[in-house]
C-alpha cells in the first residue's frame, strides 16, 4: 500500500540516510524522511534529533513519511548543493533517480531545471547501477567518479569488486585504471551465436570497439544525443553510431 503524506512510520535507523550537505531548519522537530528507489528512506530533516537517537543506541525510530514532498523544495535543495559543491556524486545520481522516479519529470525536462544537457544526466543515472557494495568502496575510499565511470564498463559485480580491490590495493591512477579496464576486456570472451562456446575474441578488436565508445561518449558530454549499438556476428561486428541531425533553418 502506498504510504499516505505525514504518515508516521517506525522504521530501523540504519535504512535511513542522511545526504550530505543537509542543514536542519528545525532542531527540535520531528524526524522527517522520504521513500527512496530502493527502500530505504532519505533524512529531510531533524537530522539533529536523528543523530541524538542513533547515538544513544536507539535501533528503531518513529518519523514522519513524507512521499508527496514538494518536487521544486527538493530541486532547490540539489541545486543549492551542486553549488556549494558538497554533495557526493554517487548522491547525485540517486537524486535524479529518485526523482525521475516520481513520475513528475522527464530526462529532458528535469536536465533544462538543473542546468544539465540530457547525456550528463543518463550519464551521471548509470552509477546508480554500480551496486550498493562498490558505491560503498568508492566513497570509503575517496575514489572520484572517473573511477566510478570506468568501473562501470566492467560486467557484473564480482567483476568490479575485483577491479577495485586492484585499484585501492595498488593505489591506481584513473588512468591506470582506465588501462587495467581495457587490458580486461581484450581478454573477455565474446558470446557467439546461435548458442555455441564462446571464443575469445582479438585483442585490437577490443580496443577499436572501446575507441569507438570513447568517442561517444565525449559526443554525450558535448550535448549530442549520440547513441551506440555493437552487434556481434559470425565472422564481424557492426557497430551503429546513431548521431542527430541539426537542421539549417530556412531564412
Amino acid at each position: 500500500m502506498q504510504a499516505t503524506a505525514n504518515q508516521v512510520r517506525w522504521v530501523p535507523v540504519d535504512e535511513i540516510v542522511v545526504p550530505e550537505g543537509l542543514q536542519d531548519d528545525a532542531p527540535e522537530g520531528g524526524v522527517h524522511v522520504s521513500p527512496m528507489a530502493n527502500g530505504r528512506y532519505r533524512l529531510l530533516s531533524g537530522s539533529a534529533r536523528f543523530e541524538r537517537m542513533r547515538q544513544q543506541g536507539q535501533v528503531c525510530m518513529d518519523v514522519v513519511l513524507s512521499p508527496t514532498e514538494k518536487m521544486e523544495a527538493r530541486i532547490s535543495h540539489l541545486l543549492d548543493a551542486l553549488v556549494r559543491g558538497d554533495i557526493h556524486y554517487l548522491d547525485e545520481a540517486e537524486s535524479y533517480r529518485e526523482l525521475l522516479g516520481s513520475g513528475e519529470w522527464n530526462t529532458q525536462k528535469l536536465a533544462e531545471r538543473i542546468g544539465r544537457t540530457p547525456a550528463t544526466l543518463r550519464r551521471k543515472l548509470r552509477l546508480t547501477n554500480l551496486g550498493d557494495e562498490v558505491a560503498q568502496g568508492l566513497r570509503e575510499n575517496g575514489l572520484c567518479e572517473r573511477y566510478a565511470q570506468a568501473l562501470l564498463r566492467v560486467p557484473g559485480l564480482e567483476g568490479r569488486l575485483k577491479i577495485l580491490r586492484h585499484v585501492t590495493d595498488g593505489g591506481l591512477s584513473v588512468k591506470e585504471t582506465e588501462q587495467l579496464i581495457d587490458e580486461l576486456l581484450s581478454r573477455m570472451p565474446v558470446p557467439m551465436t546461435g548458442g555455441r562456446r564462446m571464443k575469445p575474441i582479438m585483442r585490437d578488436y577490443r580496443l577499436y570497439v572501446n575507441a569507438i565508445r570513447g568517442i561517444v561518449e565525449q559526443m554525450c558530454d558535448a550535448g549530442l544525443d549520440a547513441s551506440m549499438h555493437l552487434t556481434t556476428g559470425k565472422n564481424v561486428a557492426e557497430v551503429r553510431v546513431t548521431i542527430p541531425i541539426f537542421m539549417r533553418s530556412s531564412r
